[in-house]
C-alpha cells in the first residue's frame, strides 16, 4: 500500500511539473550525458544540482514569466545603447562608434534568441490540436 502512495505522489509531481519544465529536465540531462561522454567532469556536479533544483521548484508558469522580464530588460538595453550611439555618433569617435554598433548588434541577437525561446516555450503549452488549426 505505502509503495503505491509514494508513486502516486512521484507521477503526480511528474505530471505537475508541466511541458516547459520536462522540456528543461530533458536539456539539462542531454548536457549531462554530454559532458559524461565527452569526459567534461567539472561540469558534471554542477549540472547535476541544476537539474535536481528543476525537479524540486520549475514551474512552467515561472520560466515563462522569467524568459518575458529578461526580454522586457534586453528591450531596454536596446534603447539605452541605441541612445549611446547616438551620442558616440554626434561625438563623431568611428573607434567608439564601431564598439556601440556591435554590442547593439549582441544584445539584439540575445533578444532575438530570449524571442525564439519564449515562442519555444509558448509552443509547448499550447495542445497539439490547438497548433495544427494555426
Amino acid at each position: 500500500m505505502k509503495k503505491i502512495i509514494v508513486l502516486s505522489f512521484v507521477a503526480c509531481g511528474i505530471l505537475l511539473a508541466g511541458p516547459v519544465c520536462d522540456f528543461k529536465e530533458k536539456d539539462v540531462q542531454n548536457q549531462i550525458d554530454y559532458a559524461n561522454k565527452h569526459g567534461h567532469k567539472d561540469k558534471i556536479s554542477g549540472l547535476k544540482k541544476a537539474l535536481k533544483e528543476l525537479q524540486k521548484h520549475c514551474k512552467d508558469d515561472v520560466v515563462i514569466a522569467e524568459i518575458k522580464t529578461d526580454i522586457t530588460k534586453l528591450e531596454q538595453k536596446i534603447t539605452e545603447v541605441k541612445q549611446k550611439l547616438s551620442e558616440v555618433q554626434a561625438k563623431g569617435k568611428s573607434d567608439r562608434i564601431k564598439k556601440t554598433e556591435m554590442k547593439l548588434k549582441m544584445v539584439q541577437t540575445e533578444l532575438d534568441s530570449k524571442k525564439q525561446e519564449l515562442k519555444k516555450m509558448e509552443d509547448l503549452l499550447t495542445p497539439p490540436a490547438s497548433k495544427s488549426s494555426k
